[in-house]
């Protein structure tokens, strides 16, 4: 039944049925959900529209406040946007990647001081990695997020379990009403100590930014620079802990739950999984029997990482990490397309998921074919939906495409529609979806150089994991992603 399937599958079910537009009724709210492509571009491009403010609403006890992720577009959150986004340009990315870099080393010795023998969580490790980075990248400051993973009893190891498991208290809080409340039940006092002590990291890593010399242009940086338009003042402590506690909650659970969903599907497909290795031996980042030592990953490498790209980008595609999508409030009646029209107070869905996963948009839509986005312009809607075509980009062609891609600079042709939205589109797309791109790249890069991932048979295979995706505020698998991480023979320690 429709009713059983999670929200984001069951959206695709309905434009499947239904088609690209379809709408219903919500108590007094008319709801319109759009997965045609130049439909939605028009809408979420459009000034006239803005976040469904009572859907982001539960999250502002959690964050300490309206932020970038769930305030409306008005002149405090574009002075906050316009005062953190160039954190996320092209010429910090070298910067990121050195933390990346850093953070998945200590990821990879990890993995290979536990061995092949033992199935691990590799969801909450790719978590912990998420949680490093942006510690470092964003805020100067070293999270122990995977250090910790050998000192489980340490204070470092309680804050990381903390933070991963402050948004399960949040999705459990949507779904038990008075949770709050219920303090003579056990979960919930432990909710409670949970989320107390998410936001005392929060409080303690904006002292910890005021009490330290900050790289110029980085995020916490940039933040502290920002002006309040309505005093003209540098933002106040009210003002940034929600912006702090956001980009960790929006940061860490998209980026750790996709490079979970990639491992999984390379798993299910060595085919694909042997060309990103041979990718990776070709550039020198993996060892072959002709090059036994491997050389740094650097940040002109991942323009050169044109396979491994495609294989990231079909796993946004396929595991859109905000799945559900964007919801829009028109706040003066709009048109869009030739036909389309829509008065003031509707409420506009576009659904990531289905989007990309409609037949209407893609040919062989549930396949995993990463080989798709060797073809030029796979991320823009067609007059006509063609066959999947042989077609590839000139070698050239394609590290041009692959370098611009890992930049939100680049915006390619705002002309055409976009079937391909996984960070969201128009003004309230993600600020950090660079820092995104760049992470899953390296990550992906450095593991499966070292290693290769295997399903634990507990999780059921295939199946077992497609039953266990969930969606709780992002698309993830309940009760994490369990697997073998088995050395590649060149990087074996010797005994």
């Amino acid at each position: 039944m429709l009713v059983s399937k999670e929200p984001h599958r069951l959206l695709l079910d309905l434009a499947e049925r239904y088609g690209a537009i379809y709408k219903f009724r919500l108590l007094h709210l008319h709801v319109v959900v759009i997965t045609d492509p130049a439909l939605a571009m028009d809408i979420l491009k459009s000034p006239h529209v803005d976040k469904v403010r009572f859907l982001y609403s539960f999250l502002d006890p959690f964050l300490m406040g309206t932020n970038l992720l769930t305030g409306h577009t008005d002149k405090h959150w574009k002075a906050v946007r316009k005062g953190v986004a160039p954190a996320f340009s092209a010429q910090h990315m070298r910067y990121a990647l050195r933390c990346v870099v850093e953070c998945c080393n200590s990821l990879a010795k990890y993995l290979e001081d536990q061995g092949p023998n033992k199935a691990m969580d590799v969801d909450e490790l790719l978590l912990r990695e998420s949680m490093d980075v942006i510690g470092r990248f964003g805020f100067q400051k070293d999270m122990n997020a995977i250090n910790s993973l050998w000192h489980p009893a340490s204070e470092a190891n309680h804050n990381v379990r903390a933070l991963l498991g402050s948004t399960e208290e949040v999705v459990e809080r949507t779904k038990t009403f008075c949770r709050w409340f219920q303090l003579w039940r056990a979960e919930a006092r432990h909710g409670w100590t949970i989320l107390g002590r998410f936001k005392c990291i929060i409080r303690d890593l904006l002292e910890h930014i005021k009490t330290t010399k900050l790289e110029a242009g980085t995020f916490a940086d940039l933040l502290l620079k920002t002006k309040d338009p309505k005093t003209g003042k540098p933002l106040s402590d009210k003002q940034l802990l929600p912006e702090i506690a956001a980009l960790f909650f929006a940061g860490i659970d998209t980026t750790g739950h996709t490079g979970s969903f990639c491992l999984f599907l390379l798993s299910q497909h060595p085919e694909v999984e042997a060309k990103v290795v041979q990718e990776l031996q070709s550039l020198g980042l993996a060892a072959s029997p002709k090059n036994p030592q491997p050389r740094e990953l650097t940040y002109a490498d991942l323009a050169e990482l044109v396979y491994l790209q495609a294989v990231v980008k079909e796993t946004l595609r396929m595991f859109p990490p905000v799945a559900i999508g964007q919801a829009r409030i028109v706040s003066a009646d709009l048109s869009a397309g030739n036909n389309l029209r829509l008065p003031s107070g509707t409420c506009a869905i576009v659904p990531h998921h289905a989007m990309h996963s409609s037949s209407l948009n893609w040919d062989k839509p549930n396949e995993f074919l990463p080989e798709r986005w060797l073809v030029p312009g796979t991320e823009y809607a067609v007059a006509k939906k063609e066959a999947l075509v042989n077609s590839k980009m000139s070698k050239e062609d394609a590290r041009a495409a692959a370098a611009a891609s890992l930049s939100e600079d680049a915006e390619g042709d705002n002309r055409q529609p976009k079937r391909y939205i996984p960070f969201a589109e128009g003004p309230r797309n993600c600020v950090g979806q660079s820092l995104a791109k760049v992470s899953l790249v390296a990550t992906m890069a450095l593991l499966l150089a070292r290693f290769s991932f295997k399903l634990a048979d507990d999780m059921g295979g295939a199946a077992g994991v497609r039953a266990a995706e969930r969606y709780a505020l992002v698309n993830g698998i309940a009760g994490g992603l369990r697997m073998h991480a088995i050395p590649r023979e060149s990087h074996k320690r010797e005994e």
